[in-house]
């Protein structure tokens, strides 16, 4: 089941759950974080998370944020078409005019060697976007 982005609806705005994974956004004193939960292994979870977090970075663009936190210590497993979502975002947070752009700080699970692999590959490809914890 997708929940979209809605403005100002009741439900949670910034939130997506299939059936092996979720995503959900919270607001907290260190700024945005984006959790993420569960297997991303479908052929093309782009038609989902594409939109979550293209609505994620209109939110962070709006609010003016310099950084995000990726939260990926509880992602059991995340396939290339999962990570293609991820340099979705950053080609559009690099399509910003500079003063507008912000990080992605990646929180990793280090008993998830997958990540590491990953994660590093990401960072290579956007040097000045991506850190990793």
């Amino acid at each position: 089941m997708t929940v979209p982005f809605q403005p100002g609806g009741r439900a949670t705005p910034f939130q997506v759950s299939e059936e092996k994974y979720s995503a959900s956004v919270a607001s907290e004193p260190l700024g945005t974080r984006v959790l993420f939960r569960g297997t991303i292994s479908t052929v093309n979870p782009a038609t989902v998370l594409n939109p979550f977090l293209d609505a994620v970075h209109e939110e962070v663009v709006k609010k003016g944020e310099r950084a995000v936190r990726v939260d990926l210590r509880e992602l059991e497993f995340c396939n290339s078409s999962g990570f293609k979502a991820f340099i979705h975002w950053i080609q559009r947070i690099q399509a910003l005019p500079e003063a507008q752009r912000y990080g992605l700080r990646f929180l990793s699970n280090p008993a998830r060697k997958w990540q590491k692999t990953s994660l590093l590959a990401l960072s290579c490809y956007a040097v000045n976007t991506v850190a990793i914890d």
